[in-house]
């Protein structure tokens, strides 16, 4: 039996198919970069600029990473201005329209919920065609479309709640949950944990299970977003090829202490260039934002790294697996196309003497957590007013000398200190040595500053009776071999050991295969010694003296006190690390390396420094006769013992 069907019938039929397999119906595969740059719209509420988006070269990989199903946990530690607000909006309607998932906002109170739902979801719906289309209730009064809540069509649901309730962190299971500025959240929501802790209990059941964090950071103490980022398996940071030598770097603020990062002359914003860590070649803006579609993002630590969010490699270049969490570090303003360095700088000189902006401007430029123990640190100017007229190169007649030698690559920096009894110290002489550290010419001088003798008042000559040398950098054999050729027992070639609790000295039992006993520094604990002798202020025990001259001008005295203790997390765990920020440090680098060098004499080569003590000294304890004047101008060559 034949049936015969009407052209209008056939077209039924097909339509009535077409509605039926609808449901069964698969979109192709897309990033978050692609959805977005097909569907996602800016906002006039919600952005400066309104329009069709696209997504800028440094964006890509962060955006990725989110949409990224093998990726549970991402964290975005940012300054403002770098377009997150509105990577995130898009994250919303990809999660929605393209992935069909289940997503839970936080903020950080009610009052934040019920404002981001307004200006940011509710615009994103009206103004993104595709998720608008699975929004029916769309501007009228219905129980899917609430100030907590959204239905869409597809069964998918949206919760956009304050974090600083406990009750909201109960009975929602999603797949996908985002904390907006996690830095402003409470660290212990109604004393039932964390928000990342409870939150994150809400995708536990999920097949794609998703957690965002992204903040500009704040205090350092309680900054959970700092704490939250510490917890990842790996730290990504923006390497951005420099426009000159080519030579790969993570841009840094800089200022007139640093090495290299942006510089400007005097007070002149419209001056400003970034002065590159490897060439030391200026570049302006455009110079390096035309380098952003080469940036890598690389972590430091583990060797991964990734272009794009997606495709991820080991330090080999062999790909790997996406990691399972990552934190996205140092996406700060520097790289952003939404405001100029001319900008930067000029908030910076309006912050700069206010503590209170100077914070805002750390935080929200820098994309740096604030440290509150900054008010901990001792300032340069305390420390140069403290200067000394000595009455001899060495100012007193019974102690030890040390000397401590800094390595860069076009100089060295030397800096001799007498000691004498509680480890009460005369800084006697700093200088900086330049040459080329490839060649014997600058070794040469070396060896004279360090075997010069330093006259005391009484007339009599002192020796260096020990000098630590830094062997890390570029030039470790050139350090080995001078050591070896002088003397492997009174030149010592050391290593910085930057981890806490680590003694300040630790000499090996025999030499290394290269012939010299490398010794291990403690320099995190030095440096804690140090600093907080800085603030002793009465001569005795532990008290540090520095001569008026040249030589410790006010240059030494920034530099000397550049470095500040910062409190990071750590697989969960709070830590204190030292972090010069890229300025210039290396007086506080040989302060350490004479703290081991006096501290290496009392422990392994027997010095009693009890002996020496100051004339004013109450004290039984006989001082060891001064040394006579030798009449030659010779430079005098100490022999036997462990010299």
């Amino acid at each position: 039996m034949t049936i015969s069907l009407t052209k209008t019938q056939l077209e039924n039929i097909q339509k009535a198919t077409r509605a039926g397999l609808k449901a069964f119906e698969k979109p192709e595969p897309m990033t978050l970069v692609e959805w977005a740059d097909e569907h996602f719209y800016l906002s006039s509420e919600s952005s400066y600029i309104e329009g069709r988006w696209k997504t800028l070269p440094f964006q890509k990989a962060m955006m990725n990473a989110i949409g990224h199903d093998d990726i549970v946990y991402v964290n975005i530690v940012k300054s403002a201005r770098i377009g997150y607000s509105q990577m995130l909006r898009a994250a919303l309607g990809y999660f929605t329209e393209h992935k069909s998932r289940n997503l839970l906002i936080f903020q950080a109170t009610d009052g934040a919920a019920e404002g981001f739902m307004k200006t940011s979801v509710e615009t994103m719906i009206r103004d993104v065609p595709a998720v608008k289309a699975m929004a029916p209730w769309y501007g009228k009064k219905h129980r899917d479309n609430t100030l907590i809540l959204k239905r869409f069509s597809n069964g998918k649901l949206l919760h956009c709640v304050g974090g600083d309730a406990a009750k909201n962190y109960r009975e929602k299971s999603v797949d996908v949950v985002l904390y907006d500025e996690l830095a402003a959240f409470k660290p212990d929501i109604e004393k039932e944990g964390s928000p990342t802790f409870l939150g994150d209990k809400r995708i536990e059941g999920s097949v794609f299970p998703k957690s965002v964090r992204g903040s500009t950071p704040k205090v350092m103490e309680t900054c959970q977003i700092t704490k939250a980022a510490s917890e990842a398996e790996c730290f990504l940071k923006p390497f951005i090829p420099c426009p000159h030598c080519h030579e790969e770097q993570v841009l840094q603020w800089g200022g007139k202490e640093a090495h290299f990062g942006f510089k400007w002359v005097d007070d002149n914003p419209k001056t400003v260039q970034y002065l590159c860590e490897h060439c030391g070649t200026l570049g302006s803006q455009g110079d390096w934002q035309a380098q952003h579609e080469k940036i890598v993002w690389r972590c430091e630590s583990t060797g991964c790294w990734t272009k794009n969010g997606i495709d991820y490699f080991d330090e080999d270049g062999e790909r790997r697996e996406a990691p399972e969490s990552i934190t996205f570090d140092r996406a700060w303003t520097a790289y952003s196309q939404f405001t100029t360095w001319r900008r930067i700088v000029t908030d910076f000189l309006k912050a700069k003497n206010d503590p209170s902006k100077l914070k805002t401007f750390v935080n929200t430029t820098l994309g740096e957590a604030w440290d509150d123990t900054e008010g901990e640190k001792v300032e340069p100017d305390h420390l140069y007013a403290r200067r000394e007229h000595y009455q001899a190169e060495v100012p007193v007649d019974s102690c030890v000398l040390t000397a401590a030698v800094d390595t860069q690559d076009d100089r060295l920096e030397l800096e001799v200190t007498a000691w004498v009894s509680g480890e009460e110290n005369y800084r006697i002489c700093y200088e900086r040595l330049y040459g080329d550290l490839s060649r014997s010419e600058i070794w040469d001088l070396l060896y004279k500053k360090l075997t010069r003798q330093f006259q005391s008042p009484s007339g009599a000559l002192h020796d260096v009776k020990l000098a630590m040398l830094d062997s890390g950098g570029h030039f470790t054999d050139e350090v080995y071999a001078f050591c070896k050729k002088y003397g492997v027992r009174r030149f010592i070639p050391i290593k910085g050991h930057s981890q806490a609790g680590k003694p300040v000295v630790n000499f090996p039992r025999k030499r290394n295969d290269k012939g010299v006993y490398l010794t291990m520094v403690g320099t995190d604990t030095a440096k804690e010694i140090i600093t907080s002798r800085f603030r002793i202020m009465t001569p005795g025990e532990g008290y540090s003296h520095w001569p008026v001259s040249e030589q410790f001008d006010e240059t030494y005295f920034q530099q000397l006190t550049n470095e500040r203790r910062k409190v990071v997390y750590r697989k969960g765990r709070k830590q204190i690390e030292w972090d010069a920020g890229g300025r210039r440090n290396e007086p506080f680098d040989t302060a350490v390396y004479n703290l081991a060098a006096i501290r290496l004499l009392q422990q392994h080569f027997g010095i009693n420094l009890a002996r020496y003590r100051k004339p004013d000294d109450d004290s039984d304890t006989p001082a060891p006769p001064p040394k006579k004047k030798r009449k030659t101008g010779k430079v005098h060559k100490p022999a036997g013992g462990w010299l």
